[in-house]
Formats: structure tokens, sequence, C-alpha cells
């Protein structure tokens, strides 16, 4: 098959004109540096690494990046085949039926050095999630993502957004209302995080979705454990240091919660408005297994920092104190992600009244 034939058969594939330069290029010799792809496939160094991006995720070729410089290596041919026919399987399946998203404890990291992918990423993140987003993202790239995030909230996700540098009265005119539930901006430059549902998520350097994009790249997972670790990090970290921007109104009342953490945050912002509260609440005892239920029982306490003053004694304490007939009980979160470690009654769930 001559070359441009070949061409022709990978463009069929999707692969762009570039592309098809780069994978070439890699394939003529076995492995080629970036510089060397870049000077075949007539693109900028880090354009290289969009490229190879997108053909490592089409199985082409491999990256490593413990070589200095970086090398693209070529797949053996049967295994660029087999990925390229693998494609076929996965459009006659989608039609079948849709794509469900890998359980919460499946052993899924990527290392991605696409922008493009970053952003394909944190939507289709988004897309799945049905209860929690946290984001630290460079305020221009909301415009990226705020149809994503406002089709999240429509489904009833909870929001929290930290918007980074660079800012500016542009990037911060948006409808927040629309798209988060939770704005503070922090005229820094932190790794990006989106961590959706405490499983899923994307955490990167700054620059893969801000500036000039270069070396930088960006880790997705599908790990409950990556996901408690970098969610832990950006609570004490990062979101302290955020101003309040923008902070919606909280649910009216009553509203019943399966996820602690979204549930303290609305008791939050009740109490800040001068709202007593009481519950109905079913409580696990971590230690023995067992559940507890009590009913319209006072909220004494909401122990957080994700909204106004913090009151939490520790960064990454979200709990509920209720005042039951067995004493004061407090609360943490446990579906899934950070368990309550330190409380000793996880929240399955909460119905919060107005008192």
């Amino acid at each position: 098959m001559s070359a441009e034939a070949l061409r022709e058969h990978l463009a069929t594939f999707g692969l762009s004109e570039k592309e098809i330069a780069a994978y070439l290029a890699v394939l003529r010799v076995g492995e080629a540096t970036t510089g060397e792809v870049s000077a075949a496939a007539d693109v900028s160094q880090g354009y290289v690494y969009e490229i190879a991006g997108s053909l490592t995720e089409r199985g082409l070729v491999t990256i490593d990046e413990t070589a200095s410089p970086t090398v693209l290596r070529a797949r053996p041919p049967e295994e660029a085949l087999a990925s390229l026919a693998s494609r076929l399987d996965e459009v006659r399946e989608s039609v079948e039926t849709l794509y469900t998203a890998p359980a919460d404890d499946g052993p899924a990291l990527e290392v991605v050095h696409s922008r493009s992918t970053v952003r394909k990423r944190a939507t289709q993140y988004l897309a799945a999630a049905d209860r929690e987003a946290f984001l630290v993202l460079p305020a221009p790239e909301v415009a990226h993502l705020d149809d994503a995030l406002a089709d999240a909230r429509d489904r009833g996700v909870f929001v929290y957004l930290l918007a980074v540098a660079p800012l500016s009265a542009e990037t911060l005119d948006v409808d927040w209302s629309a798209c988060t539930d939770v704005v503070r901006t922090w005229d820094a430059a932190p790794p990006v995080h989106v961590l959706v549902d405490d499983t899923t998520g994307l955490f990167g350097a700054h620059g893969i979705l801000s500036g000039r994009h270069g070396e930088e790249y960006a880790l997705a997972f599908a790990q409950r454990e990556v996901w408690s670790g970098f969610f832990g990090n950006a609570v004490a970290n990062f979101w302290p240091m955020g101003e309040d921007h923008y902070v919606t109104d909280p649910d009216p009342l009553p509203a019943t919660y399966g996820h602690l953490r979204t549930a303290a945050t609305n008791a939050a912002l009740h109490r800040a408005a001068g709202r007593e509260l009481l519950a109905d609440v079913t409580l696990e005892d971590v230690e023995a297994g067992t559940e507890r239920r009590y009913e319209r029982v006072p909220v004494v306490a909401v122990r957080q920092n994700l909204v106004g003053d913090p009151t939490n004694d520790f960064p990454m304490e979200n709990s509920i104190v209720f005042e039951t007939s067995d004493g004061r009980i407090a609360a943490g979160n446990t579906d899934g992600g950070i368990g309550p470690f330190y409380e000793g009654y996880g929240a399955r769930s909460v119905t919060l009244y107005e008192g």
C-alpha cells in the first residue's frame, strides 16, 4: 500500500492531517523524539503533546516521559490495527447501548497531555455526575464548561468552584446562578481539579488549561482513594485561600439528602440566615455496623469550611451534630470518598426542617 493510500485510510478513522504526518514519522523509524515529530509534522513543540495524546488514545503510539527528550514509540502493527478495529466495534456497541462508566472501585488511571482531552474528560465527568462537583479552574476555562455545569446543576448536582488566575472582570462576568452553587476566587495558579461524586476526576498542572500549553499534563482517574487524596488537598490548601464571590440560596425546606456534605452546606446556609433546624436522620455506627433512626431532632452544630465562616476543627471535616435521645451525635458522610473516620457515625439520609 502506498503512503498516500495509508494516509487516506488513517483519515477515515478521524485522524487529522497533522496527526497522520506525526504518526507516519514515528512509524517509519519506530520511535522519535518530540522535536523530530515537530519537524516532520510541521507543528510547534507544544502542539506535539496534543497530537501525542490523541495518538496514544487511539492506541497507535506510546509516550516515554522517562526519556529526555520525551520519546514517542510506534506500537506493533498488530496492536495498532487491533486498536483501530476495536473502534468499529465500539461504534456498533454505542448504537445498541449507552456508555456505562467504570465501577467506583475500578483501577482506571490515565495521563492526559492534550488540553482538548482534558476538557473532554471534564465534560464527560460532569455529564455523569448526580450528587456533587468540586472544581478548581482558571477563570477563563469556565466558559468551556458552563453548559456542562449548568446541565449538572439542573439535575441537582451541587457545584463548588474555585476560580483562579488569570482573573478579570470579563472572565468573572458569568451567570453563576445557572451553573454553580458556591464560587470563590483566588488570584493564584494552583493545580486544576475536577472532582465528581467522591470517585471520578482530573488533577493537573494549572498550565494544562491556562496560557500557552507546553509539557504540562493531567491525571484522570476513577478511584475513590485517589479522589479522597486530591479532595482533601484542595479543601485544606486551596479552597480556604479563596474569597466568596457567589453563594446560592439554600434549598427550600423540608429537603432530603443522601449526601451528607451537601446537607451540611445547606444546613450551614440556613443557620447563617438565623433559622433553627430539625432533622430526620438515619445514622450508621461505623464501628458496630448498625443503624439508628431519629426523627425531628435538633441540629445543634454544623462543622464545615466550604461556605461562609469556617466552623470545622480540621480541614476535611464536614459534619452535622444532632441532639438525640442518646446524646449529641456528630455524623459525617458515608456515601463514598472520605468516610466518617473522625465522627464515628455516618449519615445515610438527612431530612432538614425549619424548627
